[in-house]
């Protein structure tokens, strides 16, 4: 930082040289391995260039557009004096460290204000840095030190303060923000990052100034007493600001000292706090913190029930149910022919004819011919007896008893109906041609009725306003699940106006569009426990692909990269060890980071393009739990909005805004799972069930559904949720009115209540003393060698034989004593 990129910063700006931000963070990777900058920085020659590489790429940042966190990117625009932010990281020996300076150019008095305060805030962190002291807990006292100081900078204070560094850059599980309830320990290395995010400089006439950040960051090694800084690079204001634009002897004494003081390091001045107050270690306290915990829970658990009841009763007032919608809607008229001529010719032999165009069987009856449309047939059987062939037709009438899929309303039901014809031929060939051709057309249309209400809540996709004239957004070489067809060839994701189009590489005019009004979820999956980074997209109405509905589509790419074998190159000649094996894994945790950053870097694009119609949610893999959503055992991640299992298919996706009710069954003393059950809001979905979920995550369980506002039940056994979904569709006012969802509860209730008699069972005294004797009794059996021996046995651990042995003897002697006592009675 001091030895190359603040020389060459300063030069660049006042010899008015134009670079990229790209170019600059080149110049800066480059630098690294330069013996020049090697030596200036007093790095020794023992260590090698294979020691040292970058963590990420260089971040430069000027010129309005600013982002803090570390998956920013150097861009392609211009150097802009004004606010300059860089950030390095760098791994020596598999250690990583990073560091981040703000650089002021001619800054006015309000910028020089918010950077002294910000100096004062890192070093206000860094003294809460010490053993003992929670993560949540030194980021809640930063922010509330700023309110103190300056209220009006606490909007533009950074989401997180920093996090836990070493071998893995960052740590997600100890990250300096409000959620982490881990504890500092000695001997942590943490990145300690502080900043000011989309400050307003009211003075500049230059746009690209007007908006700007400031950052700081630094390694700090956690001691004993307290927190030691490892990074070695002022942060003095006056070495951080240039004036090129004032030509006075005061600016030009400034620029001079500035730049000879850039060249010493100024040790920065470390306080400590001391506190007489410690983490409580006792049992007791703990027990006390989750009683109060599970008490907070029930309570807020009441509070969701009825207000569940009460907007039940609400939604449906009035409504009788659904019982008869059924057969009020499924009313239907069948009309074979509309006109004589379009009737075949055939009719007049008075034969049997199957007219596939009009989905009709012409049946002779009584020298007439008379149509039946398909789908008033049920079913046709066909049985051979001596030289005859018989046909027996089964058609649909009123009061037979059928199953749903045979059940039709008719729009005349008062009307006379036939419910059978059998046919008479000595013709076999022909007579088994018409009964397979009858077979065939009914399946025909049955296909058809099922693709039919398959398709009925597909929904017409406004057109695609792509972007023409400029390249639109893109992201290359991404697989898609499901596919247009079964090859499973890369092909690029594009955003344009109103949505994303995907285009196959092998047929353009096979490509799949998604328009931003249809997305109802979007989810980016890092790859950091994974072997995909993926992009998924879960719809409000299904789309088409190939000829397949789909609800769920998503994008990805393979993080692992193909292994190849080294043996015998020219590396193994001077390499022993592991050294190979480490280079490979540090290749594959950077591969692994940039495919993370380029697939957030798009998903937060194309939220942007969207206006934020569509928001990108992240799993949160912490808080995953396994079950069985389908066939198999997959981990199920919470999100913001939903909870998903993606990394294979089929996919699962639910929203928490859809869910109205959340049972968990099998939950008792002594089994090892237990099963969930989402109830929707809509109550014609059928249930989702989650199973064999481990008994020991089912706190884990309550805890998020709680978090989330779902009210939740719990039971013993598995309910029939098919029949009490029916009885709830007949009559869903009369379900609340008698309580609603509370069945469920008093289950529960009334299973806590037996757990409290069986614990609240205590021994009286006289039964105790009874027990006592009667233990004496059956002892004084004993002889004072057998106790002895006994508990010679249990210390030295006596084999099986002399075991069987002693116990022999003692049944023996209990037989004599027992029939003396016969004897003398």
């Amino acid at each position: 930082m001091k030895n190359y990129f603040i020389d060459m910063m300063a030069d660049t700006l006042d010899s008015g040289v134009s670079i990229t931000h790209e170019k600059v963070s080149e110049n800066i990777e480059a630098s690294l391995w330069d013996p020049k900058i090697r030596k200036k920085a007093k790095i020794s020659d023992k260590a090698s260039e294979d020691d040292t590489e970058w963590c990420f790429n260089p971040i430069v940042q000027s010129g309005g557009d600013y982002n803090l966190s570390v998956s920013a990117i150097s861009d392609e625009r211009k150097l802009h004096a004004g606010v300059i932010l860089c950030s390095l990281g760098i791994r020596y020996q598999n250690y990583c460290s990073m560091i981040a300076r703000s650089f002021l150019i001619d800054p006015n008095k309000s910028q020089e204000k918010n950077y002294l305060f910000l100096n004062k805030v890192q070093k206000y962190a860094s003294e809460l840095l010490k053993p003992g002291a929670v993560f949540s807990q030194v980021y809640n006292d930063t922010v509330q030190y700023i309110n103190l100081k300056r209220p009006d900078l606490s909007s533009n204070f950074f989401k997180n303060i920093g996090f836990l560094t070493g071998i893995e850059f960052r740590d997600s599980t100890f990250v300096l923000g409000p959620k982490c309830k881990e504890s500092i320990k000695e001997g942590m290395i943490i990145c300690l990052s502080v900043g000011l995010q989309k400050l307003v400089n009211e003075d500049s006439s230059d746009q690209k100034n007007k908006i700007y950040a400031l950052q700081l960051s630094d390694v700090f090694e956690i001691t004993s007493t307290g927190s030691k800084q490892i990074t070695d690079c002022s942060t003095q204001i006056n070495d951080v600001c240039f004036y090129f634009n004032d030509e006075d002897e005061e600016s030009k004494s400034q620029k001079s000292s500035s730049k000879k003081d850039r060249n010493s390091s100024s040790q920065p001045v470390r306080s400590t706090r001391k506190t007489a107050i410690l983490a409580s270690k006792f049992r007791s306290e703990n027990a006390e913190e989750n009683e109060s915990q599970l008490a907070k829970r029930r309570k807020h658990q009441k509070e969701l029930s009825d207000k569940l009841n009460a907007e039940g009763l609400r939604r449906f007032s009035g409504v009788d149910g659904d019982g008869d919608e059924v057969e009020k809607n499924t009313l239907t008229k069948f009309e074979s022919y509309k006109r004589e001529t379009a009737i075949p010719r055939e009719v007049n032999r008075l034969q049997i004819i199957v007219d596939e165009r009009a989905e009709s069987i012409i049946l002779p009856m009584n020298n007439s011919a008379v149509p039946f449309h398909i789908s008033t047939l049920k079913n046709i059987s066909k049985s051979d007896e001596g030289d005859y062939v018989y046909l027996r037709l089964n058609f649909v009438s009123p009061g037979l008893i059928s199953s749903k899929k045979d059940a039709l309303g008719l729009a005349e039901p008062d009307s006379t109906f036939i419910r059978n014809l059998t046919y008479r031929s000595t013709d076999l060939i022909r007579m088994t041609d018409i009964f397979q051709m009858i077979n065939n057309l009914k399946k025909n249309q049955a296909k058809r009725e099922m693709e039919k209400s398959q398709m009925a809540d597909m929904v017409k996709q406004d057109r695609l306003d792509e972007i023409r004239g400029s390249r639109p957004t893109r992201l290359t070489d991404v697989f898609v699940r499901p596919g247009p067809d079964n090859k499973r060839v890369p092909g690029n994701l594009e955003i344009h106006k109103n949505g994303i189009k995907y285009i196959h590489p092998l047929k353009s005019d096979n490509r799949i569009e998604i328009l931003f009004n249809n997305v109802k979820h979007m989810i980016f999956q890092p790859c950091k426990h994974e072997l995909l980074v993926i992009l998924h997209f879960h719809l409000k109405n299904p789309i088409m692909i190939g000829k397949k509905k789909v609800l769920d589509i998503q994008f990805f790419r393979d993080a692992s990269d193909a292994s190849f074998d080294e043996t015998g190159n020219r590396k193994r000649r001077y390499r022993y060890g592991d050294e190979d094996e480490l280079e490979a894994e540090q290749e594959e945790r950077i591969r692994r980071e940039k495919l993370d950053r380029e697939f957030k870097a798009f998903a937060e694009q194309l939220s942007e393009e969207s206006n934020h119609v569509i928001e990108m949610d992240v799993p949160f893999y912490e808080a995953g739990f396994y079950g069985v959503p389908f066939r198999s055992r997959v981990l199920l991640q919470p999100t913001v909005d939903c909870l998903v299992h993606l990394s294979d298919t089929p996919f699962f996706v639910i929203s928490i805004n859809d869910i109205e009710l959340a049972h968990l069954e099998r939950v008792q003393f002594g089994l090892k799972n237990f099963d969930i059950v989402f109830v929707f809001k809509n109550y014609k979905k059928v249930p989702v069930h989650v199973n064999t979920i481990p008994m020991e995550q089912l706190d884990d369980v309550k805890e998020w559904l709680d978090s989330v506002n779902i009210a939740f039940t719990e039971g013993p056994v598995n309910l029939n949720w098919g029949q009490i979904m029916k009885t709830i569709n007949e009559d869903p006012h009369g379900f609340f009115e008698d309580g609603g969802w509370s069945f469920l509860q008093e289950s529960t209730e009334a299973e806590d209540d037996s757990d409290n008699e069986e614990s609240d069972f205590e021994v009286s005294e006289e039964e105790l003393e009874i027990e006592s004797s009667e233990e004496d009794s059956d002892e004084s059996d004993f002889d004072s060698e057998s106790d002895s021996g006994s508990a010679e046995s249990f210390s030295e651990g006596e084999d099986w034989d002399v075991l069987e042995k002693k116990a022999r003897q003692y049944d023996e002697k209990n037989a004599s004593v027992g029939s003396q006592r016969e004897n003398n009675g």
